[in-house]
């Protein structure tokens, strides 16, 4: 196998974050307003509007702040497996969404359906781990590798600190000591917060943008937005993440070259695809339709789907010779 060596460079990248609390702590509210910087930065920086795209789990609670914020919401209901939320993030990318808010992220967890409750069917064993892992996984390389920007709630693991004042009375406090996901989810971000029930203030458990660092407490706003999208757009280009999957079978051989053609050509469409659409999206997305069919043979504008090197091949031609203005 060749190596090939680069020079390090600063790409932009589409920032992910996560948000842990208890109930009551704010994550949906922190999430809107994180978001809703982000966007107006967004806009200095493309001259058009972000499109803020909410999947609520959380039943009505999606659209409390709807009167605040704008943003477009789906409802995500039971079952909750892995492969919803696949399919949710690539549906949000295709429709030409930014910023989306996943509220949250613990349901494909522990809610009905959830991989707990698929691996309690399969068995109940260590080994039916072996069937739900890579599921799981697929999900969480579909929510690190997506072209868009990303904010994930998840829940809080509830644990409760019985203390007494100086006068006597007892206090009951509800804290946060993680998150109701697979241990080391949270990790998967670029800056994972833990907000805190009662003063809904946050603290950075991972910060690979450094800006908070040195912050402390603090109540997440519109500026932190700013200064995320300000960051994840301070390098230049920008590279797409080509995974090659691995089966539960160890396989050393390398891909054939039909599939890293198609990666290859699919990558190109991506950049393409989003300088078209930011100047007529209709005009580019009917143009995709053309040649995206999803499982069941019905238009799709999410080229991912295209699997073979001449349809991929075929729309890179299409969209290139597509006027635009």
């Amino acid at each position: 196998m060749a190596f090939v060596i680069n020079k390090a460079t600063r790409e932009k990248i589409f920032i992910k974050v996560a948000l842990m609390a208890p109930s009551g702590g704010g994550k949906t509210f922190s999430a809107l307003r994180l978001a809703t910087g982000m966007a107006e930065e967004f806009k200095k920086l493309n001259g058009r509007d972000a499109k803020i795209l909410m999947g609520n789990t959380e039943a009505a609670r999606g659209r409390y702040y709807a009167n605040e914020f704008k943003y477009d919401i789906v409802d995500i209901g039971a079952p909750h497996n892995p492969e919803k939320y696949v399919e949710f993030i690539e549906f949000a990318e295709s429709e030409g969404y930014d910023i989306l808010i996943l509220d949250s992220s613990s349901h494909e967890w522990e809610g009905k359906g959830g991989c707990l409750e698929l691996q309690q069917q399969a068995g109940g064993t260590y080994q039916a781990w072996g069937k739900i892992t890579p599921r799981h996984d697929r999900f969480i390389n579909a929510l690190a590798d997506s072209k868009m920007h990303v904010i994930a709630t998840m829940r809080g693991k509830d644990q409760y600190e019985v203390n007494k004042n100086d006068s006597g009375k007892t206090t009951v406090t509800k804290l946060g000591v993680g998150a109701k996901q697979r241990d080391g989810f949270e990790y998967e971000f670029t800056c994972t917060f833990l907000i805190d029930q009662k003063t809904n203030m946050a603290e950075t458990q991972k910060d690979n943008t450094h800006l908070f660092e040195h912050e402390g407490a603090v109540l997440l706003s519109e500026n932190h937005g700013i200064k995320l999208m300000q960051w994840a757009n301070s390098g230049e280009g920008f590279t797409p993440v080509v995974r090659n999957d691995k089966s539960s079978t160890p396989n050393t051989t390398e891909p054939t070259i039909s599939t890293k053609d198609v990666k290859a050509v699919i990558a190109k469409i991506d950049v393409l695809a989003k300088e078209k659409a930011a100047i007529d999206k209709v005009k580019t997305f009917d143009k995709i339709k053309e040649f995206a069919k999803d499982k069941n043979s019905n238009p799709t504008a999410n080229y991912n789907v295209i699997k073979d090197i001449d349809t991929a091949n075929k729309l890179l031609e299409a969209l290139t010779n597509l006027e635009v203005q």
